[in-house]
């Protein structure tokens, strides 16, 4: 299955990002393909990160790494299974939105003493669902959650 799944994302980065080269794009290549970045960070070897959130409605979190001279070091889509796996208990909200990207939806459940940042994301690229990060009252993260993502629908015949 982990197979599949790794087969399936490179497959799916492959194609939706075709015109993002590791080793070859540069920076010019990411703003027009993306756009803006939402977030950007400076690393401690001059290179940067940018990321590109689709949230709140979308189901991916693309992350650039440029090296200092502006070309693009890798391209990921931080919403996947690879990523999820890495998050672990205690790791604040910081550290969680660094693995996973700006998050889509959140909620507090005051009698669990909880709050919930949840992003949406395709399951092997053909269920929507959500992963929720669960944090208990002192900001570190408890465990996660999934839940299936429902569409509304539009009933025009009231029932």
């Amino acid at each position: 299955m982990r197979t599949a799944i790794g087969v399936f994302t490179t497959i799916f980065l492959l194609s939706g990002c075709a015109s993002l080269v590791p080793g070859t794009s540069r920076e010019a290549d990411v703003n027009a393909y993306f756009g803006q970045a939402a977030e950007q960070r400076q690393l401690p070897d001059g290179g940067r990160v940018l990321d590109f959130p689709r949230a709140p409605l979308g189901h991916e979190n693309w992350r650039v790494t440029l090296g200092p001279d502006g070309i693009v070091r890798s391209v990921e889509q931080l919403l996947d299974e690879a990523h999820f796996a890495r998050l672990k208990p205690g790791m604040t909200l910081d550290e969680v939105k660094r693995a996973l990207g700006r998050h889509g939806e959140y909620s507090a459940y005051a009698a669990l003493s909880e709050e919930v940042f949840s992003w949406r994301y395709m399951e092997v690229g053909i269920r929507r669902m959500f992963f929720n990060a669960h944090f208990d009252a002192n900001g570190r993260f408890k465990h996660s959650s999934r839940s299936e993502e429902t569409i509304p629908t539009n009933d025009s015949d009231g029932m």
